[in-house]
Parts: structure tokens; C-alpha cells; sequence
């Protein structure tokens, strides 16, 4: 095999992982999508993966790795919470990643949420539904975050075949 097989190999490997590691809160899978590409690219010469789609990639990475954070916090305004609870509901998400990885995440962004919106309004139903809505906007982030990751394979994929077709 030649040492340009054994690149893309490689490079398709840490994309897929990324990809999957996506729903994982920690793992910054667009971060390692996009990384993947940039190694290919820079492997290359720029000859396979050129500017736009780099810069395509770029900003889905942007994009991608922040929707855990921007959807939760959209959940907590959604169902009527303050930027208090976006704040608690941040800081249980960073507490509970520590202490329960990967499912402490969830745990804690609905803690956290609920905690600050209960000490807040005093109205327990209220701090509840926030907290579910904190919990909602988490869990649709992780899809986006998933979903993005996936774009981002298929745009690499696309530049690499549209690169072999003009060779």
C-alpha cells in the first residue's frame, strides 16, 4: 500500500471516530472532523482538499462544537428561565462531566438548571420544566453535534471525489 492510502486510511479513521464521538459531551467530535481534514490537506499539498471546502469545514467545526452549549441554554429561555439558570445549568454540565462521565453531563446541566431556577422563583414546577427543557435543548445539541460531524465527513468526501475526477 502506498503511503497516500495508508494518509486517507488513517485520516477516514480519526474522522470516523470524531464523528461518533460526537454524542460523547467531552470529545470535541467536529474539532477531530475537522482536524482529520486539515491533515489531509496539509498532506497533500492543498492538491485534494482545497480553500473552500476547508473553510466550509471550518465553519461547521465552529458551528458543530458549540451547539451542546447554545441549545441548552436556548432550552432554559425557551421554558422560561433566567440567565441564571443558562449559568447553573453550565455549571452542572462541567461538574457533572467531571464526576460522571459521559452521562454526568446530562445529569448535571439538569441539576444545575433546575437548582438555580428552584433557589430563584421558589416554584418547584417551574424549575422543573426548565430543567427538562435544559435537558431537551442538551440532547437536541448532541444530535446537531452528531449531525454536523456527519456533513462535515460527507463535504470531505465530496472535495476528495471531485478532486480524483478532474486528475
Amino acid at each position: 500500500m502506498s503511503v497516500d492510502v495508508l494518509l486517507l486510511i488513517g485520516v477516514l479513521i480519526l474522522m470516523a471516530f470524531g464523528t461518533f464521538a460526537a454524542v460523547l459531551p467531552v470529545v470535541p467530535g467536529p474539532a477531530l472532523v475537522w482536524f482529520g481534514a486539515m491533515i489531509y490537506a496539509i498532506a497533500t499539498g492543498f492538491q485534494q482538499i482545497g480553500a473552500v471546502p476547508l473553510i466550509l469545514l471550518t465553519l461547521l467545526m465552529i458551528l458543530g462544537s458549540t451547539t451542546n452549549l447554545w441549545m441548552a441554554a436556548f432550552g432554559v429561555k425557551a421554558t422560561g428561565g433566567s440567565a441564571w439558570g443558562i449559568v447553573g445549568g453550565m455549571i452542572g454540565l462541567l461538574i457533572g462531566m467531571i464526576l460522571l462521565f459521559p452521562i454526568g453531563a446530562l445529569i448535571g446541566v439538569a441539576v444545575g438548571a433546575v437548582g438555580v431556577e428552584l433557589l430563584r422563583t421558589r416554584d418547584w414546577r417551574k424549575a422543573l420544566r426548565i430543567g427538562g427543557g435544559t435537558v431537551g435543548g442538551f440532547l437536541l445539541g448532541v444530535l446537531a453535534e452528531f449531525a454536523v460531524a456527519g456533513i462535515m465527513d460527507i463535504v470531505f468526501l465530496i472535495s476528495l471525489a471531485v478532486s480524483h475526477r478532474a486528475v
